[in-house]
């Protein structure tokens, strides 16, 4: 699979390597969600999907949430995402 902070790390070169170590998340018009960095799924329903990160948990709530994609530390959520928040 095609991993899009990969790439963007590899045509960064003076960048703090701290800034790279956590998790990324990129919302695309609020129906694709694609995370990087995740430490497994903690909940997985159609209007739920949480997940573990370096420091705490991320909730992805909306309707008809899907997990099209899933990795060892990349996924990629599709629906109507209405709010992602972090705890």
């Amino acid at each position: 699979m095609f991993n899009f902070f990969d790439e963007l790390k590899g045509n960064l070169k003076k960048i703090d390597q701290n800034l790279l170590n956590g998790y990324n998340l990129i919302n695309l018009s609020g129906k694709i969600l694609y995370v990087e960095g995740h430490f497994g799924l903690t909940i997985l329903t159609e209007s739920l999907i949480a997940f573990k990160v370096k420091k705490g948990r991320i909730e992805v709530s909306g309707k008809g949430l899907l997990l099209s994609e899933l990795s060892q530390n990349t996924m990629k959520i599709e629906g109507e995402i209405a709010k992602v928040e972090q705890f």
